[in-house]
């Protein structure tokens, strides 16, 4: 069986060329493994824009007020229940904001059900995740605040346990307190809290992985004291090069227009 990446977004037509960063780049570093977009209440420009750049995508329409973020989860795990046959592993990842520099099916063995994606620091040193659980799940703000932030941007594993993964991510979002509009990453680190599921989870020594936004290079890096964190933990200052996954590269306009030139 093939390996598959898929991924939930909108407003295609007017993102073409983020999407097919985020095909390209993968296929320049696999080998006939599928691309699938999961394509949120396509318009006809936007299906027009998909056929054009021969991109595979499943069309889905639903009506809510949720943000992509949050509402991507059922569906999804519907796409994926839908095509267990056809797939073992399967790669399931923001699209406008990811690039691939090597295959990163490779690290995704059997030792696990599911693998995530360390940010490098601690959800009691990361305001921004720290507010989204106050604000959501406050009863886990501290049961959490010693467990290293897990990216739901990047979420991969066995297609069958991953359709259940996300639907349990789900069903801790239906107990929130609405309190912010991305809810899904609090509810993922919630799931592993609660140990559901075999995960593996890749720290920045690992090298699969680098969520930028907090792990650098950007502006929170040195002003909110990540860089320091994160080279006493893990002995490295992360360069996004040596990963084979780079998320948030459009958090800094250097690495965003090295990495447009090559793939979009």
């Amino acid at each position: 069986m093939n390996n598959l990446l898929t991924g939930v977004c909108n407003n295609i037509e007017q993102n073409i060329d983020k999407i097919l960063l985020w095909k390209n780049s993968f296929e320049a570093v696999t080998n006939n493994d599928d691309v699938i977009l999961v394509a949120y209440n396509p318009t006809g420009p936007d299906i027009k824009a998909l056929e054009k750049h021969n991109i595979r995508y499943q069309g889905i329409r639903e009506n809510s007020n949720e943000t992509v973020n949050n509402m991507r989860l059922l569906p999804m795990a519907d796409f994926l229940e839908d095509n267990k046959q056809y797939y073992n592993k399967v790669l399931y990842t923001d699209v406008f904001d990811v690039a691939f520099l090597k295959d990163p099916f490779l690290k995704i063995t059997d030792e696990a059900d599911i693998f995530v994606a360390g940010e490098g620091v601690l959800h009691r040193e990361e305001p921004w995740n720290t507010d989204v659980m106050n604000k959501c799940f406050p009863s886990y703000t501290q049961p959490t605040k010693d467990q290293e932030v897990y990216c739901s941007g990047v979420i991969a594993g066995d297609i069958e346990v991953l359709s259940k993964y996300l639907r349990q991510m789900n069903t801790e979002c239906l107990t929130s307190k609405k309190g912010h509009d991305i809810e899904d990453q609090a509810a993922m680190n919630i799931v592993i809290y609660k140990d559901i599921f075999a995960v593996k989870k890749f720290n920045l020594t690992d090298n699969w992985c680098i969520h930028m936004a907090v792990a650098g290079p950007t502006q929170f890096f040195e002003a909110w004291g990540f860089g320091d964190r994160i080279k006493q933990r893990y002995g490295l200052v992360p360069r996004w090069q040596d990963y084979d996954i780079v998320h948030q590269f459009n958090r800094t306009p250097e690495i965003h227009k090295i990495l447009t030139k090559l793939y979009a």
